[in-house]
């Protein structure tokens, strides 16, 4: 040991202090990573990749995204659940990774209500049911009156069993008491089938759909969207409009830390990504397509996830929904 190592060493004992450690210097002290569950490109990852600058600026560090695609975001999330709990990596949570899908598995790899906590609640995606453009329903009560008349028969597409999609619609089924037909699928696009009328229905959120609203070759037959209506979906009634109005359902993101993170750095965490949702920026991005920047506290987060959580284990339940 050099001598002014000796004494610093002898400082430290003197004073009882204990020695020096990069885990002593405030948090953060290096980048920080966001696990998305999606491909770059996809809607979670862009969502995140748009908070990111403010998230970063607030942090005072830098914040990187890791793309780990695959069974709904539940790759990712369980990448998350492992993790060191020190802030440093976390996780882009949505409905299917953090609320729904987990449920879908008699053996999960990880515990979604243990193994992870909640950070903030960033964005929140108004939910509508569409038809094709030529469906023969002007309207929610007609198109629930013909599936009433037709059982099994009005098809319904979605991305995949267990998805967001297929759960809000199985949600549907239940409330109204008919029945449809899903057609998953997958990886393979389903817009343009609907589009082209060969599927009669299905559930998005406005997002990538104005234009075909606009043009008239889908219809928007009701929305949820908080309780007020949506200047991207003009004329389209809110569910409690059309006499349903415990379907309420939105799409939403935020972001989860580990279990075991201390309290302090997922204060600090949650501070700097509501800081970010609500900055000017984010905000702009979410009104371009009729979404609502959130931006809440942890223990917002928090009840806010209980109350989804419960939802989707009674859907779930109820429609006898598993996987693999």
């Amino acid at each position: 040991m050099n001598v002014s190592g000796a004494v610093a060493a002898g400082i430290v004992l003197i004073l009882g202090l204990p020695p020096f450690s990069a885990s002593a210097q405030p948090f953060p002290n290096k980048p920080i990573r966001i696990i998305v569950g999606a491909p770059a490109g996809a809607g979670p990852d862009v969502e995140v990749r748009q908070l990111v600058p403010q998230f970063s600026a607030e942090l005072g560090q830098t914040v990187v995204v890791e793309n780990k695609p695959g069974v709904a975001g539940l790759i990712g999330a369980e990448l998350v659940a492992r993790a060191a709990p020190d802030g440093y990596t976390i996780l882009g949570a949505t409905i299917s990774n953090a609320a729904a899908h987990p449920r879908l598995y008699d053996r999960p790899t990880f515990n979604v209500e243990k193994d992870l906590v909640p950070i903030s609640l960033s964005i929140r995606h108004p939910w509508l049911v569409y038809v094709r453009g030529s469906f023969p329903a002007a309207s929610f009560k007609e198109f629930i009156a013909i599936a009433k008349a037709r059982p099994d028969s009005v098809t319904f597409a979605t991305n995949g069993v267990g998805g967001t999609q297929h759960l809000s619609l199985e949600l549907l089924q239940v409330m109204t008491g008919i029945r449809l037909k899903h057609i998953p699928y997958g990886t393979n696009p389903w817009t343009s089938d609907i589009v082209a009328g060969q599927i009669d229905a299905t559930a998005w959120p406005l997002i990538g759909m104005t234009e075909y609203l606009q043009s008239g070759r889908l219809r928007g037959l009701a929305i949820s969207n908080g309780g007020v209506p949506s200047e991207k979906a003009p004329g389209v009634p809110q569910f409690s409009e059309v006499g349903l109005p415990a379907f309420d359902m939105t799409a939403w993101a935020g972001l989860l830390a580990p279990a075991g993170t201390p309290r302090e750095i997922v204060d600090k965490l949650g501070a700097a990504a509501g800081k970010a949702a609500q900055g000017k920026a984010y905000r702009e991005f979410t009104a371009k397509f009729g979404a609502t920047a959130v931006g809440s506290t942890p223990a917002e987060f928090d009840a806010f996830l209980l109350t989804e959580r419960t939802r989707w284990k009674k859907v779930i339940a109820d429609a006898n929904i598993k996987m693999d």
